[in-house]
């Protein structure tokens, strides 16, 4: 009885064979939840199970790991082989003892010197760190002392989502005072290869016009915010050409997804470090939080069916409630309402373009003390980085933000409220958009998020979604009803909108 593992080093992929192998492949599977829907829209050949091993047994190096404690907690008692070229590709210690960890102007924290220092001896994986932990600092340490005690002239790609993160990636690196070099590469910045450190977006290195081949030789790779590696993106091809086993991911919370997960590890290495925001909350490292859920009970609703007998599919049902929901004077009252008591900083958050501008203009014209700004794509990282900067030094600020803008990466101390005004039941925007406000602040005693839920199909649905994001991550939370008062010049007049219309 034998367990057998290859390397293809074409593909750049292991190969599992042998005893058990029908097992193991099937152990790294999940089911499909969205065959049935994709046979709907036509795709006949939507599998029911999705697979981190192939058919014929490759799988992402990285999964190698996971493979084999799975095989060692099922009992097996048979050989385990493992050719040399597939040893030759996990990743070898840095041997680099704990007390010779650099030092850069910031101190880090006891656990963030655990991190560098398991990522040293293991030499390769994930790290999950509560979003306000101190990522970008960890990364630092971690490559400066590579730096310092391994090689003068190692080479890292150092990949981040967005271009706002390059431009704070790069400017936190010196304010640490790193001894390496480090250059930015973005559609604003050209390719530097001179530097020890490239600080790379995930567009750049997608776009079909640029040229990537530099990355194979690199000696370290590092993602942030890995949690984007989802399975079928086009960056995996990528990570996929990088040859050195030194990749590092960090991220503030993995993907809910398990296949996503399996992409992650195969990609980059096992999870090899975890700390929540629960343990940085408890540990005061983090600003405590509490979270009020306002419940909206509108007076009329969206209409579902368009007439009797014809319902509308639930895809377009969920766009009728969405619109429904921007235009609501009811919760947009509401929502200026609540902005005019903030005496602090606001971020009030949501998912489509349209929505910010019709909220943009509502608060305008309702919050005259407060200043207004909408962060969108189109807006240039130099104006958000100005924004960012008015929010630091002043008080009485409302940030509108696309949630995918603001949602990860972005720093800002002096913020006291949060407002989740698009609901949604994503747990990494949920979570992560949380870590946007949990930053310690000398004027801050805990951050304060007020999520609003409508009383409206799917409203209610995401919203129980998110009251279990809470509770796992141990976040209090209260609920408020607040019910919308008949304009009594409106009564007698007739709504086609009316709950029990058809």
């Amino acid at each position: 009885m034998t367990i057998k593992f290859d390397w293809d080093s074409r593909r750049r992929q292991g190969i599992v064979s042998g005893e058990m192998c029908d097992t193991i492949r099937e152990h790294f599977s999940v089911e499909n939840k969205t065959a049935r829907f994709a046979r709907m829209r036509g795709a006949r050949w939507a599998p029911n199970r999705l697979y981190a091993i192939t058919p014929t047994g490759r799988f992402d190096p990285g999964l190698y790991s996971d493979i084999i404690s799975y095989i060692n907690r099922s009992g097996y008692t048979g050989s385990i082989l493992a050719t040399s070229q597939f040893n030759d590709n996990s990743a070898p210690s840095y041997n680099v003892d704990a007390d010779n960890i650099s030092k850069l102007e910031l101190d880090l924290r006891d656990y963030q010197k655990d991190i560098v220092d398991v990522c040293l001896q293991k030499g390769r994986g994930v790290t999950v760190l509560a979003t306000a932990g101190g990522k970008t600092l960890t990364i630092a340490t971690l490559l400066e002392t590579i730096y310092n005690n391994v090689d003068k002239n190692f080479k890292c790609a150092l990949i981040v989502p967005d271009l706002g993160l390059v431009e704070q990636t790069f400017s936190d690196f010196i304010d640490y005072g790193v001894s390496f070099s480090v250059s930015k590469w973005s559609g604003n910045n050209q390719l530097n290869l001179g530097t020890n450190v490239v600080v790379c977006n995930l567009g750049i290195i997608q776009s079909k016009n640029s040229d990537t081949s530099w990355l194979q030789d690199v000696d370290v790779c590092v993602v942030d915010e890995v949690h984007k590696l989802r399975k079928g993106n086009k960056v995996n091809k990528i990570l996929k050409t990088i040859r050195t086993p030194h990749k590092f991911g960090f991220t503030g919370t993995m993907p809910e997804e398990q296949i996503d997960q399996w992409n992650i590890i195969g990609h980059i290495g096992s999870v090899i470090y975890e700390r929540n925001s629960y343990e940085l909350r408890k540990q005061q490292y983090v600003s405590q939080v509490k979270i009020q859920v306002l419940k909206l009970d509108h007076i009329d609703e969206p209409q579902y069916i368009l007439y009797p007998g014809e319902q509308l599919n639930p895809t377009d049902k969920y766009l009728r409630e969405l619109e429904f929901i921007k235009n609501s004077s009811f919760r947009n009252n509401v929502l200026a309402k609540l902005c005019n008591r903030f005496e602090k900083n606001s971020l009030i958050m949501v998912d489509y373009i349209d929505h910010g501008f019709i909220l943009q203009k509502h608060l305008m014209s309702t919050c005259p003390n407060k200043k207004v700004y909408y962060i969108r794509g189109e807006i240039p990282v130099e104006d958000r980085e100005k924004v960012k900067e008015v929010m630091e030094m002043e008080d009485n600020v409302v940030v509108i933000a696309i949630s995918k803008i603001f949602s990860t990466g972005i720093n800002i101390k002096n913020l006291h409220y949060i407002v989740f005004a698009s609901g949604g039941k994503a747990k990494i925007k949920t979570i992560q958009s949380i870590g946007r406000g949990l930053r310690l602040h000398k004027d801050k005693s805990q951050l304060i998020i007020f999520d609003i839920c409508d009383n409206l199909q799917y409203s209610l649905s995401h919203s129980a979604k998110r009251l279990q994001h809470y509770k796992k991550e141990n976040i209090q939370y209260g609920v408020q009803d607040i019910k919308e008062k008949v304009n009594k010049e409106e009564i007698g007049k007739e709504s086609g909108t009316k709950k029990g219309s058809s």
